[in-house]
């Protein structure tokens, strides 16, 4: 008998048609699937309902709930909790799907349970998927890197805190941003500061139909409305 799989799977950067064929073959196979939630969005379980042919009315459909708390002994919590669900399923035999948008291997609350999982002897599969940088460079028709330039994937808001930001903008090569939440504004007034503004793209939900983007001096008119969306924002500076 075939052991039960936990997979981590990605859904992409929101938009259905940017789901791979072997995401859809996973997720048509497990019997539980399990999904972030927050307040602001259900993105990843959005996506899937819109493939026909998963008939997700017949799997069992679970929330997973993790805070923006820093505090650490929480976040465990939470994660040990997820993955004891989880393995619920696994130890009847059913395999188990967790989505993660973008690609479950960059910034993914589905990749750090699924290492709980796969320490308790389980198996784990990674489905790898379009990430949200990616999208965004396509919608916005810029090529990320040329011929032996380096590219620095940023996390925005921790750069930004710990005084790190702009060392990292100054260094060579195309550099992406995300998980600029807290401090979209003060990064884009960095980047003006800088002289980096005109060589930046800043992409809100990229793939989706609500997207937006706004090219060099544009970022420095982006409205409040705009500003407090940087949840799911991408800058790409080349």
């Amino acid at each position: 008998m075939q052991k039960a799989i936990f997979y981590a799977v990605s859904t992409g950067a929101g938009n259905p048609d940017l789901l791979t064929l072997q995401a859809v073959k996973v997720l048509r196979e497990c019997q539980a699937i399990f999904y972030p939630e927050s307040e602001k969005n259900t993105i990843a379980l959005d996506s899937i309902s819109k493939i026909t042919g998963l008939e997700l009315t017949k799997k069992e459909l679970f929330p997973c709930h993790f805070s923006m708390t820093k505090n650490e002994d929480k976040r465990k919590s939470e994660y040990d909790e997820v993955a004891a669900h989880c393995e619920n399923f696994l130890n009847e035999g059913k395999s188990v799907a967790m989505l993660s948008i973008g690609d479950v291997s960059l910034y993914s609350t589905a990749a750090r349970t699924a290492s709980l999982i796969k320490k308790h002897g389980f198996n784990v599969e990674f489905i790898a998927g379009v990430n949200s940088f990616s999208a965004a460079a396509a919608s916005s028709a810029i090529s990320l890197c040329k011929k032996d330039e380096k590219l620095t994937i940023i996390p925005g808001d921790a750069f930004y805190i710990e005084g790190k930001l702009e060392y990292a903008l100054k260094d060579q090569g195309s550099k992406i941003l995300m998980k600029m939440g807290r401090h979209l504004e003060e990064i884009i007034s960095l980047l003006d500061a800088l002289g980096l503004i005109q060589n930046s793209t800043l992409v809100q939900k990229a793939s989706l139909e609500d997207e937006k983007i706004f090219q060099g001096e544009e970022i420095k008119s982006m409205t409040k409305e705009d500003l407090k969306n940087a949840y799911l924002s991408v800058m790409i500076v080349n």
